[in-house]
């Protein structure tokens, strides 16, 4: 990064997130691709997986589950995967963000939906046929045009485009 600057991550209701990005407040957005404020730069395809908290048995029943706050895809994904499956569940945590997800897991409360790069390795699913197989998700990156040119801003879609 550049000397003196601060980069500011936000996880927001989408509602907020396009009026920041209208106004010219963010700059970069990494979204599900229906959701971006903008066109985007780039898309990206990755799986949903199941995530584990510390000691759950995903034999339960009903299934603790973790869900991201609505509206979200992935939360969706997994309530129509359970369905489909007619696997009983009950939701005991939400929450808006990733961090709040992984610490939920963490505490052993549950399992959640989580692409493969933030799956912790003791968190991983090891009985494949216990939980109903998730979709992909396809995320993208929008950047405000004002910030063409900008070597920050192209430093940081860099690094975020790797990260992904």
């Amino acid at each position: 990064m550049h000397p003196g600057t601060t980069l500011e991550v936000l996880t927001l209701p989408k509602t907020a997130i396009r009026e920041a990005y209208d106004a010219g407040r963010i700059q970069l957005v990494l979204d599900e691709v229906p959701d971006l404020p903008g066109p985007p730069r780039w898309t990206v395809r990755r799986p949903l997986v199941w995530a584990v908290g510390q000691g759950v048995d995903v034999t339960t029943d009903p299934l603790p589950v973790v869900l991201f706050s609505n509206p979200c895809f992935w939360r969706t994904a997994v309530l129509e995967a359970l369905e489909r499956t007619d696997r009983r569940w009950r939701t005991v945590f939400e929450s808006n963000s990733l961090v709040g997800v992984l610490a939920a897991l963490r505490a052993g409360l549950g399992v959640a939906a989580l692409m493969p790069s933030n799956l912790e390795p003791s968190m991983a699913c090891h009985d494949e046929d216990a939980l109903p197989a998730l979709p992909d998700v396809e995320l993208g990156l929008a950047r405000h045009p004002r910030t063409e040119g900008d070597p920050l801003i192209d430093a940081v879609e860099v690094a975020l485009r790797r990260m992904i």
